[in-house]
């Protein structure tokens, strides 16, 4: 038996037996206000207990929500937004400082504070900060560059920022929107010789082309991205936006679902495992809303879905307009919508525990999920990140032994 494993096995095992804590039920909240200003959460950290976002106004401020203490600013005494980026637990959180027409990227952490990371050589100083790995020490964004005024970067604090230059072809332009679990896959959007093209980067490829899902109205762009890379998900141009789902096996492939008048859709979110993607939809002559889509049911409106999980608190809102993120697990889901006060407000749904013992995925919880976690366990797979924390160690398999005990979510 490997060395690792016999030195935790049975800790895990011991701990696994005593485990049969219940899973919060699901539910639907509102965030409330920051000083009486409105707050757009933007991103929800891989373990789903903090939600990153900004009160999107003049004079705005970064903020964290969590169940237990509700919104609070991480930048007081600073003018600055965010869309998106946050790290497990919420330790780092990405924003950007506005002005005078320009913006610079920061990286905060309860220790220092909201820091700059700089930006490209060349060019006028002007970043923004897109996307961050679950460590928090990889930032992916775009930046003003000796090349463009737009170029995608990739940041670490022993390299600081460096540029990932862009597709072959057309104008220099490119963006970096979104980084995998593991910071190993980084996507976004760059110039190729068709158009603008949604691209997945890896630092033994570089910036690939995904294609478009109509050579007519050739445009694409990559919104979010797996945990081990392999699911990329965006936007496309085919008669109107339309969100879309990528994989090597399949290509760029248009999300199914219920909305024959679909006008536009919009993919803003994925799971850890990319089968789980959220946004916002609009039907012709019809309503526009938040979205929710998996492989089994497609894409429905994220209303019905969270009826369809018991859940009602969200019955009384006006609206639920968007929904920007979901955790890892793709249980937890933040966006926006009009409040039964009739007024712009931020929420969180939970929609219940996942059944994340029945890891082979074959809708059984048995030894055959024991031995597929232990050999990924053993991999360093991203997915045996149990804690979502960017390590694969002892506590993970003790987190796996406890669920795979107690199977929340497998009834």
């Amino acid at each position: 038996m490997n060395g690792r494993l016999n030195n935790t096995l049975s800790c895990g095992l011991l701990l696994a037996a005593a485990a049969h804590t219940l899973s919060a039920q699901p539910y639907f909240v509102g965030i409330g206000t920051l000083n009486g200003s409105a707050v757009s959460p933007w991103d929800v950290s891989p373990e789903a207990l903090v939600v990153s976002g900004d009160t999107g106004i003049f004079g705005s401020q970064v903020v964290l929500w969590t169940m237990e203490d509700g919104l609070r600013s991480i930048t007081p005494r600073q003018t600055a937004d965010t869309s998106g980026g946050i790290s497990s637990l919420g330790r780092v959180v990405l924003g950007g400082f506005p002005g005078n027409g320009t913006r610079h990227a920061f990286r905060w952490t309860e220790e220092t504070g909201a820091v700059s990371i700089g930006d490209l050589p060349g060019g006028e100083f002007r970043s923004d900060a897109g996307s961050i790995s679950v460590r928090g020490n990889i930032i992916v964004g775009v930046s003003s560059s000796e090349n463009s005024d737009w170029e995608a970067f990739r940041w670490t604090e022993e390299t600081g920022m460096v540029g990932l230059g862009d597709l072959p072809g057309g104008q220099f332009i490119s963006t970096s929107q979104a980084i995998s679990a593991n910071g190993l896959v980084i996507v976004g959007s760059g110039r190729s010789t068709q158009g603008p093209e949604a691209y997945r980067w890896t630092a033994e490829t570089g910036m690939v082309g995904l294609g478009a899902l109509s050579d007519e109205y050739f445009q694409s762009i990559a919104t979010t991205v797996s945990a081990d890379g392999s699911v990329v998900v965006g936007i496309s141009q085919s008669q109107g936006q339309r969100a879309f789902r990528w994989t090597e096996e399949t290509g760029m492939v248009r999300l199914s679902g219920s909305f024959e008048q679909e006008r536009w859709s919009r993919a803003h979110g994925t799971s850890w495992d990319g089968n789980v993607i959220v946004g916002q939809v609009a039907i012709e002559q019809g309503p526009f809303g938040a979205f929710y889509w998996t492989p089994e049911g497609g894409m429905r409106w994220l209303a019905d879905a969270l009826t369809e999980h018991g859940i009602e608190d969200h019955q009384d809102w006006q609206h639920i307009s968007v929904a920007y993120a979901v955790s890892a697990d793709g249980r937890t889901i933040v966006g926006a919508g009009i409040n039964p006060d009739g007024d712009g407000e931020g929420w969180v749904a939970y929609l219940g525990p996942a059944c994340r013992a029945d890891f082979d995925d074959d809708g059984s919880v048995s030894a055959e999920d024991v031995a597929a976690y232990l050999t990924a366990w053993l991999e360093s797979n991203i997915f045996a990140d149990w804690n979502y924390d960017g390590s694969i160690n002892t506590r993970d398999l003790i987190g796996f032994f406890n669920e795979w005990v107690a199977k929340p979510g497998c009834e």
